[in-house]
């Protein structure tokens, strides 16, 4: 049997690091969620989004500038502290059973590594709670930006989750997105439509049906190849429910506000419980803050 002290500690607390590290950087990448995602970086307890809105439009350029500020709004985004912590016996150490801690470690990294992908998750589904730029929540019926943009809404009932249905109601979730207008009446988005979908695993093999097959019921398929992106997720509540966004470049619907990405630490002989109840800790500590973008970049489609 051996022991861990002193500067075997430290040289343990480093190989320990370097297998988080390691697998941290080898797991699952949340790629799939990271289209619908604008990052920004932070180095305060919270951001503020009050310049979220339109910039003008270029006009005719006759006498002198026409100066417009970025419109105010009192949105911020806070960043929340995030944690896993795995307890360890002293003696597994001493026993050298580091096999079976860096195992843990292994998947507490793997769990950072996706953690994104929770919470991007979490920020859709409280959209119809949470409220984003313009006091309104995130997913409303009652947007209005001024008189210019009318109220308008990122909120649609679906017709079914037939192939038919779901492929009736992406053109018209489609139509919405470049219909809506901005503070002064101007088009939020225009061009080509770049579709993302986040949907239940039960819905998964429909929409790639969806984006695959050339006819439906006979009719040639105008939805074929025109989704870009397809994200599922066992964490929404709903199984018939889905998303539709512009996962265009330029600003999106939801915002990861980077403060500290996931570090390594641990606490041994010189904590308490290291010293009274032989317990060594090793945890990740992770500090990010997930808000609402642009409701204009994605529609929520409900159906009974």
């Amino acid at each position: 049997m051996s022991t861990y002290a002193g500067n075997e500690l430290v040289t343990l607390r480093k190989g320990l690091n370097a297998a988080f590290i390691k697998a941290f950087n080898n797991s699952e990448d949340p790629a799939d969620v990271m289209p619908f995602i604008m990052e920004t970086s932070s180095d305060s307890d919270k951001e503020g989004y009050g310049w979220l809105g339109q910039a003008p439009s270029l006009t005719e350029w006759v006498d002198e500038r026409k100066l417009k500020g970025l419109a105010e709004f009192d949105y911020e985004i806070p960043n929340k502290d995030y944690e896993g912590t795995i307890s360890v016996d002293r003696n597994a150490i001493a026993d050298d059973q580091l096999g079976n801690v860096k195992v843990r470690i292994d998947d507490l990294a793997r769990k950072a590594r996706i953690h994104p992908r929770k919470l991007f998750i979490e920020t859709i589904e409280a959209g119809t709670v949470e409220l984003c730029y313009d006091g309104q929540p995130f997913f409303s019926a009652s947007h209005a930006d001024s008189e210019e943009s009318g109220v308008q809404s990122n909120l649609q009932t679906g017709t079914g989750v037939t192939l038919a249905g779901l492929k009736a109601d992406i053109d018209k979730a489609e139509a919405d997105l470049l219909s809506y207008k901005d503070d002064t009446g101007e088009p939020w988005n225009e061009g080509e439509v770049k579709i993302g979908i986040v949907c239940h695993p039960q819905l998964k093999r429909k929409f790639e049906e969806l984006n695959t097959l050339g006819q439906i019921n006979n009719s040639d398929n105008g939805m074929k190849g025109r989704i870009s992106q397809i994200t599922y997720s066992s964490r929404l509540s709903d199984v018939n429910d889905y998303y539709l966004s512009d996962i265009s470049d330029g600003m999106k619907a939801v915002i990861k506000q980077n403060r500290q990405a996931p570090v390594f630490n641990a606490l041994e002989a010189d904590s308490d419980a290291g010293f009274m109840r032989k317990k060594y800790a090793y945890g990740i500590d992770y500090r990010v803050g997930f808000g609402y973008g642009l409701w204009q970049k994605m529609i929520k489609i409900t159906n009974a």
